[in-house]
């Protein structure tokens, strides 16, 4: 933390700007070097453009045009001085003035070293620096919404009013402990577990919204199944609007998996194109079919398609067993399609394990409104609309599950009427759970794993 770092902040390659970023107690003494402008560097204001010219110390040979723009300590992104140079977007001139700023004591920041020092200097929590990350990575409006709605606070303030109540009752029974011979209750029993009670259930509401926070920025599984040649890779290419799979007329011509990844309306969907469900002697297309099968256990959405008409066929019935064999939580979907085809549109399957059913055409289009809209219902539903704040990473989902557990046992040992000591024990662990989340309580390991994951400009 006291060596003063610097990377490139913008994405590799060439580009008409690029911008280098240092931060530490060496930025302003490092610039004042290199940097030659009408004006003393203590001179510069703070947050304004400044234009002048890298030079070489040594020679003052200019290296090249640039704007300077200057964030003092601690009104800055790490809270140390940071400076961020605009130059041109050249290899060259970015691999240049990297080099004068290492020759000068500055070190390259190892992956997210500017976020990673942003949280440990107080200047966001540790779930607000993971957002940074999420919002790079956003590839959706609703995920990039999620993420800004992270880094702006929304779910560290709905965990600060947990915490709040916790360290409320914990100071409560620790004083009861202080005062143990005299017997005395600063706290009702009634009132802590009426409040216990409570935290349990918004701790679980929270839980709960780890598998659509999860969806939303990691992007909705969608697997199409079915008997071959019924029409699912003509309906992965009519969705991606692209002949991303060959159709064919002869049955069996998807072997393999084929994945895409489309946004719908705001809402990331990896669709995956199956080999058709049906027994076969091909090794080549068992070795598909093994595939499909073992893809269903992790789709999030699986969508059966069969073919309009009145009854099914033994190889229909085949990939109707093996969808309801699968031990899977995805919501799933029947699409009736080749409706261009055939005149009498009965709806063959009628059964409660399937939320939708539609009928699509994926020669002509027709019903693929309908069902971009019932996908992006399925995975959004109303939670778009809430204000609610949602966990979104198994990190999260880890700690409230621990945190629930203590508050559990808490809430059991007041209905035994143990002591408060060991009531305090278990809010206690509860909080610290808490605290993982936010970063109150952390480790170098969870750091490292955190910011590991960024680029190294950020």
């Amino acid at each position: 933390m006291d060596d003063t770092i610097a990377a490139l902040a913008t994405a590799p390659g060439k580009g008409a700007i690029a911008i280098i970023r240092m931060s530490g107690s060496k930025s302003l003494p490092v610039l004042e070097k290199i940097f030659s402008t009408g004006q003393a560097v203590k001179d510069i204001h703070d947050s304004l453009m400044t234009l002048g010219r890298i030079v070489y110390p040594d020679s003052g040979q200019t290296l090249d045009e640039v704007l300077v723009t200057i964030f003092r300590n601690p009104r800055s992104f790490t809270g140390e001085d940071v400076v961020e140079i605009s130059c041109h977007g050249g290899p060259a001139v970015i691999r240049e003035i990297l080099n004068l700023l290492f020759e000068n004591g500055v070190r390259l920041a190892d992956p997210g070293e500017f976020t990673k020092r942003a949280f440990i200097n107080g200047k966001m929590d540790l779930l607000q620096a993971e957002a940074v990350a999420d919002i790079i990575e956003s590839q959706t409006r609703y995920s990039l919404k999620q993420s800004q709605n992270q880094m702006f606070g929304r779910l560290s303030k709905r965990l600060l009013l947990l915490k709040q109540t916790l360290k409320k009752q914990l100071s409560l029974l620790e004083v009861e402990l202080d005062f143990s011979e005299e017997d005395i209750e600063f706290v009702s029993r009634k009132e802590l577990k009426e409040s216990i009670h409570l935290l349990i259930d918004q701790v679980e509401e929270l839980l709960k919204s780890f598998k659509f926070g999860k969806v939303i920025r990691e992007g909705a599984r969608l697997v199409l199944v079915g008997r071959p040649n019924v029409g699912k890779s003509s309906i992965l290419n009519r969705l991606v609007e692209e002949d991303r799979a060959i159709v064919t007329a002869e049955p069996g011509t998807t072997r393999d998996l084929i994945e895409e990844a489309i946004d719908i309306d705001g809402v990331y969907f990896k669709v995956t194109d199956t080999a058709g469900l049906r027994l076969t002697e091909d090794k080549v297309e068992k070795i598909g079919v093994t595939k499909a099968k073992n893809v269903l256990s992790t789709a999030d959405i699986i969508a059966l398609i069969v073919e309009s008409g009145e009854t099914l066929t033994a190889e229909d019935e085949t990939a109707l067993k093996i969808l309801q064999s699968v031990n899977n939580q995805a919501v799933l979907f029947l699409l009736i399609n080749k409706i261009d085809l055939q005149k009498n549109k009965i709806k063959m399957i009628n059964d409660a394990m399937f939320k939708r059913s539609l009928e699509i055409s994926a020669k002509t289009g027709e019903g693929f409104t309908d069902l971009k809209q019932a996908l992006v219902g399925l995975v959004v539903g109303s939670n778009i609309q809430s204000d609610f704040a949602f966990i979104n990473k198994a990190r999260h989902s880890d700690a409230l599950r621990r945190a629930k557990a203590a508050l559990t046992h808490a809430e059991n040992s007041l209905r035994e009427e143990l002591s408060s000591e060991f009531v305090s024990l278990d809010v206690r662990e509860a909080l610290d759970a808490l605290g993982e989340l936010t970063g109150e309580v952390t480790t170098d390991e969870i750091l490292n794993d955190i910011f590991s994951s960024f680029c190294i400009g950020k």
